[in-house]
């Protein structure tokens, strides 16, 4: 589909409006059509004509029939008009509204690996900047647009009885094919400004997230520099455009101009040799008139096409991307699920060539707590990414009570499953609102029973506004050990019978983690899959997962593990000594 298709379909969303409309605009153009008709023959039977061509003198009735008639003409053009711009403002507002719908659905059915891929301000520049680009151009091309394109059919089908049509026959065309050569040129153009504005938004969103990053390197000149690429690369795409987009106006001048001199100079000798009227004469030139409005509108539009094009192109990027991840046509309802988890000869890659996972194999039965350890890039995240299936495996299958992720409904499976991860995104609301995220008629009795499970009740109503403290954006107002507590509350909330703790308590002290895990005891019946650097947490655990390069290299309890399996045991013992460090230091923030 290319970018005028995609204008056409989001216009035909108010297909009857859009019909209408088109109708209204005609009719105007009709009328309007009409007027120098009948003011020329006016002209003509009131012009004195010493060669002999005037016709029978008007009769006061036959002014006041022709007078009147214009007004009818003059006023039926206005009324269809104005009717035609009031339904083509709601069908191009109709058109932007589904068009930012649908990138917004397409961004948000897009799997985990989309976002791999895709740079954030890049996406934020296509459903903002770039939608806002194409909305000009649903609205003034629809209302200018067809109307000065029906206006320049309907001054040719005029003119063909005239002895002058050869001179609109030249000249239009020649305005149209230049308009079109110049504004083709435009196209790469305005892709580029495009692409360089969406890297400037990018730029920028990650100078202000990563602002502290920034000033603690003392990297602001190299970012301001990076910045100024970008700002350059936009701004002498813009400036470029204008060099083009500024020859249509003299251009169409010098043709209309041209086609004046032409009935002046051509019209004039006929009229002077008696071959023409007066009423005639008037009538062409106010035809030539007319074509001035259409003449300069339609390489305005053309280069608001291309321009939009651009936009269109990008915009049609996201809504036309397909989800990696599939959702069954009949899935299996997962409201019922108790919880066993198995992972049978699994491996994926997040590109084809680099397995992170290689023939992995285990299980968790309802209820019981799995603990997953392993070197730096073993995989471990990975496995908590294929359980609620927002990746596919690409070989194997993950199996919940007996069936396979992939017959599940996807989101009827997730809301099974509660994620902690390390890395707590909050929403800059209240802190009652973010724990019920994912539940949102939760009452509050729901919340603070949870947060008590999450050891953070007690410091929630210590605040003055207690559980309507608004959290700031990304949580800013709270510590680290706080937004994880928080995270594990509004997981907790949903009840899932499979919760996923990826190093969530990093942040929280040694006593603090205690109370968590304490509290979670309450939920006997969940599954629980643990990522950890905590020893206690560990060793707890109903089986250990050892991981390296991908492969499982040890599975059991721990005292099956230490001292039989030699990277558990060195695992192990550093963590040991490392919680034991700090410990003493008094590491770990509440």
């Amino acid at each position: 589909m290319n970018s005028l298709a995609m204008i056409f379909k989001y216009w035909l969303k108010s297909r009857k409006k859009f019909i209408a409309a088109i109708a209204m605009l005609a009719l105007s153009t009709v009328f309007s059509l009409l007027l120098p008709a009948i003011i020329g023959r006016l002209i003509g039977r009131l012009t004195p004509d010493e060669f002999g061509i005037i016709g029978d003198p008007l009769t006061v009735t036959e002014l006041s029939f022709m007078i009147l008639l214009g007004m009818v003409f003059a006023l039926g053009a206005f009324i269809f008009n104005r009717t035609a711009r009031i339904l083509n403002a709601d069908v191009a507002s109709k058109a932007v509204y589904h068009i930012r719908k649908d990138i917004y659905d397409s961004i948000y059915s897009q799997s985990f690996a989309y976002f791999d891929k895709q740079e954030t301000g890049q996406l934020v520049a296509r459903a903002t900047s770039d939608v806002e680009q194409t909305e000009m151009l649903f609205g003034f091309a629809l209302n200018l647009g067809f109307q000065g394109g029906l206006s320049l059919i309907g001054v040719i089908i005029a003119v063909m009885i005239t002895p002058f049509s050869w001179i609109f026959f030249l000249f239009i065309p020649l305005s149209l094919i230049s308009a079109t050569l110049l504004a083709s040129r435009l196209k790469s153009i305005f892709l580029e400004a495009r692409d360089a504005f969406g890297n400037l938004t990018n730029t920028l969103r990650e100078n202000i997230v990563g602002s502290q990053v920034v000033r603690i390197f003392s990297t602001q000149g190299k970012e301001r520099e990076k910045f100024r690429r970008n700002n350059e690369r936009f701004k002498n795409a813009s400036i470029k455009s204008v060099k083009y987009t500024s020859i249509f106006m003299p251009l169409n001048l010098v043709i209309v101009g041209l086609m004046y001199i032409a009935i002046f100079y051509f019209g004039g000798g006929a009229y002077m040799n008696g071959t023409i009227s007066s009423g005639m004469l008037f009538t062409v030139q106010a035809y030539v008139a007319q074509t001035i409005f259409p003449l300069f509108i339609i390489p305005s539009i053309l280069t608001m096409y291309f321009q939009s094009d651009a936009a269109l192109t990008r915009v049609r990027e996201v809504i036309d991307s397909a989800p990696d991840i599939h959702e069954p046509e009949e899935g299996i309802p997962a409201a019922g699920i108790k919880g066993k988890i198995e992972f049978n000869d699994v491996s994926f890659g997040y590109t084809p060539r680099s397995l992170v996972l290689k023939k992995i194999s285990f299980n968790v039965d309802p209820g019981k707590k799995l603990a997953i350890i392993g070197t730096t890039g073993s995989g471990k995240s990975t496995i908590i990414n294929l359980v609620p299936r927002f990746y596919d495996v690409v070989g194997g299958e993950i199996l919940i009570d007996g069936k396979n992720v992939k017959g599940y409904q996807l989101k009827e499976l997730r809301k099974q499953i509660g994620i902690v991860s390390q890395e707590t995104f909050l929403f800059n609301r209240t802190i009652a609102d973010n724990i019920r995220f994912g539940k949102e008629e939760a009452p509050l009795d729901e919340i603070i029973n949870v947060a008590k499970v999450a050891n953070i009740h007690d410091f929630i109503t210590s605040l003055p506004e207690g559980y309507d403290t608004i959290v700031g954006e990304r949580g800013m107002r709270l510590s680290g050990g706080q937004k994880q507590r928080l995270s594990i509350a509004r997981a907790l909330l949903i009840n899932p019978k499979i919760l996923i703790f990826d190093d969530s308590t990093s942040s929280v002290d040694v006593e603090t983690e205690y109370h968590i895990q304490q509290a979670l005891s309450m939920f006997g019946d969940t599954t629980t899959i643990i990522i950890t650097q905590r020893v206690s947490t560990i060793r707890d655990a109903d089986k250990i997962l050892v991981l390296d390069k991908g492969r499982v290299v040890g599975l059991g309890t721990h005292e099956e593990l230490h001292g039989n399996n030699a990277l558990y045991t060195q695992i192990y013992q550093t963590l040991f000594q490392k919680q034991q460090s700090n410990e003493k230091k008094g590491g770990g923030n509440t």
